[in-house]
């Protein structure tokens, strides 16, 4: 068969992409249950118009168009302050329950969208390339009937950098439209023989089976929400996660993306925009896992594969930057500040210079969170947010 048909096949049968799986390693009893929700802030979103130094000179001077003014955020403490298109955020960290992780980055940082993407979910050095991403751990974790994944990725699924080839992610749009379309697949056969091709897409129609009946099982036809999730896709995404949650599967990591943060124009009204539509889902997230009793049992982050320049362009907008943030909340976190806000005093070519190693930020999360205290990152600090 040739590659090209090959792939036109794998699209039209498979439905939906599942990576196979071997696994064999026993969990952890402890952390069955708890689930990291990430939120892909994809294109690079703007730290300095989001977390924003408003007593800076600095930020002022190099942003005399973009410079938000002071009816525009809602002040933190002395030195920050957090743009006013983030009001359930605002109250939450208020009531300390949103951490906020500061001066994220890395030695030599990379500005393609690409690279930079690969170097922050795979935790590797500027100059490296690794197989395997932060989240590689998950292949210690045993597959059941209640875990048909150790993974779900809710929309498009890009190049697997977080995991790795030896977990089964699921790939789902709709839950209950994946339940219907993947059971199609049952009754269809493949013969396995020396055509690594065929074996693979064997292995991706088992895992879909295997996703299908325990979803198909576990999946209450009669969920209903209070709170509306219909507005843009990230909130879309952020129902399927609790329909997901809301069941008695237990995964470990549930990926969502909000696409468009490249803000290379028009920046103040497009990132006020993008914030308005992550506050609201992730309002109506949190109201909806309170609801259930299930916020004890997730951890929220967001991420993106760098920030943006201190220094406006010539169109309202910024370009690829360097350091930027993190937002976490969830039942068990502190809330507070954490790292050291980047310096606007001293720049490297009108960029932001990090203070913290994501690998800092990855160690927390996998010591406290998922209780593995030796991880490939515990050589770092832990930041007490957990």
């Amino acid at each position: 068969m040739k590659r090209r048909n090959f792939i036109k096949t794998s699209i039209l049968t498979a439905l939906y992409l599942i990576a196979p799986l071997n696994l064999s390693a026993k969990e952890n009893k402890k952390n069955k249950d708890k689930t990291l929700i990430l939120i892909e802030l994809n294109g690079g979103v703007d730290y300095l118009n989001t977390i924003i130094p408003h007593k800076e000179k600095n930020y002022y001077s190099l942003r005399p168009n973009l410079a938000l003014n002071s009816d525009e955020y809602n002040i933190l403490d002395k030195n920050l302050a957090l743009n006013s298109s983030l009001p359930f955020l605002y109250k939450t960290y208020k009531n300390k329950n949103l951490a906020i992780i500061n001066g994220l980055g890395y030695k030599k940082p990379n500005l393609s969208h690409f690279r930079a993407i690969q170097i922050v979910e795979t935790a590797s050095e500027s100059d490296e390339y690794l197989s395997k991403g932060w989240l590689s751990y998950l292949e210690n974790i045993d597959l059941s009937k209640q875990r048909p994944a150790q993974a779900i990725v809710i929309g498009k699924r890009k190049k697997p950098y977080l995991f790795s080839s030896n977990i089964d992610i699921l790939q789902i749009k709709n839950v209950k439209d994946f339940i219907k379309k993947s059971s199609y697949l049952k009754n269809e056969t493949y013969s396995l023989n020396n055509s690594s091709e065929l074996n693979f897409l064997s292995k991706q129609k088992e895992s879909i089976i295997r996703a299908n009946k325990s979803l198909s099982l576990y999946i209450k036809e009669d969920f209903k929400s209070s709170k509306d999730f219909e507005f843009c896709s990230l909130s879309k995404s952020f129902k399927e996660a609790l329909i997901l949650l809301d069941s008695k599967l237990s995964i470990p990591v549930i990926k969502v993306s909000q696409k468009s943060y490249d803000t290379h124009s028009n920046q103040k009204e497009r990132l006020s925009s993008l914030l308005k539509d992550l506050d609201k889902s992730l309002e109506s997230f949190v109201y909806e896992l309170k609801r259930r009793d299930l916020y004890e049992n997730v951890l929220i982050m967001t991420y993106s594969e760098f920030g943006r320049r201190v220094k406006e362009n010539g169109s309202s907008g910024t370009d690829h930057g360097t350091a930027t943030f993190s937002f976490i909340l969830g039942g068990d976190v502190k809330g507070g500040m954490y790292g050291e806000y980047p310096s606007l005093n001293n720049l490297e070519k009108n960029n932001l210079i990090y203070t913290l190693e994501y690998k800092t930020l990855y160690n927390t999360i996998l010591s406290r969170w998922f209780l593995l205290k030796t991880n490939k990152f515990n050589t770092y600090d832990i930041l007490n947010f957990i």
